[in-house]
Parts: structure tokens; C-alpha cells; sequence
């Protein structure tokens, strides 16, 4: 069997071009990972719940989404992507929903545990929350 390729190119907020990619079996984790990198250095700001619903990115409508509808109370992942269909008129793979939250419980902005049978989210406290752009955190020695 031949090895794939995946290239992606993109430009970062002072619009220099970057080019990564894989020669060989492309996986969902490495895909994932490239899609980290790529936020990490295209230097997303962090943004509020509005900003967010107004993106082209379905991960920022996501997040928007439950910033604006779901916060103060737990949700499942079905019930976040009910809110994303209602509120963009669109489809959006139960996966993609999870794989997001997922992302957005690492990143600290969601609180997650085990229900039952199935992961319950909620939206972190303000005081607690961080930013929604993944970055490297500073600390005093």
C-alpha cells in the first residue's frame, strides 16, 4: 500500500506562511495534533462568546454556542450539538461535537466527568476559566 500525504498550509497573524506536513499513514491523532499546532501558531486570540458565533470555524461556533446557551448547567455532547444545529441551521458530525469538547475540557474552559454511561460537560467558572487560544503558560519563578 502506498503512504499517504497531507500537506496544510497557513498563514499566522503577522501573515507568515507555514507548511507542515505528513509523509506516511495520516491518523486522526496526527491530523489532531497538526490542527494544535497550526492554533498554537497562527496565534488565535482569545475571544468572547459573540466573536465566537460569528466565526467561519465550527470549533469557535461550538464554543460560542455553549458559551452563550449551555453555561451554568451540565450538558452532554448530543445536547451541544442539538444547540450548534438549532442555532447555525447546520450538521455537525456527534464526533466532531466530541472531539471539540474534548479539546475544550484540555484547554480548561470546560469542566468534564463520567456520568452514567456517558461524559457530562460544564461551562468552568469565570474566575477559574482560561483563555479559549491554547498557548505555552507563564509562571513566576
Amino acid at each position: 500500500m502506498r503512504p499517504r500525504r497531507l500537506k496544510m498550509e497557513f498563514y499566522d497573524a503577522e501573515g507568515a506562511r507555514h507548511s507542515i506536513a505528513i509523509d506516511g499513514p495520516v491518523t486522526r491523532e496526527k491530523v489532531s495534533k497538526i490542527l494544535d499546532i497550526v492554533e498554537l501558531i497562527s496565534g488565535t486570540p482569545p475571544a468572547s462568546a459573540t466573536a465566537l458565533g460569528l466565526s467561519p470555524r465550527k470549533f469557535d461556533r461550538l464554543a460560542g454556542t455553549i458559551m452563550s446557551q449551555l453555561r451554568g448547567r451540565s450538558f452532554t455532547s448530543r445536547e451541544a450539538r442539538k444547540a450548534f444545529e438549532t442555532t447555525f441551521k447546520e450538521k455537525i458530525p456527534l464526533s466532531t461535537v466530541s472531539t471539540y469538547l474534548t479539546r475544550l475540557a484540555d484547554r480548561g474552559v470546560l469542566e468534564r466527568e463520567q456520568e452514567k454511561l456517558s461524559l457530562v460537560y460544564r461551562v468552568r467558572l469565570e474566575e477559574q476559566k482560561p483563555s479559549l487560544a491554547p498557548g505555552p503558560s507563564l509562571q513566576a519563578s
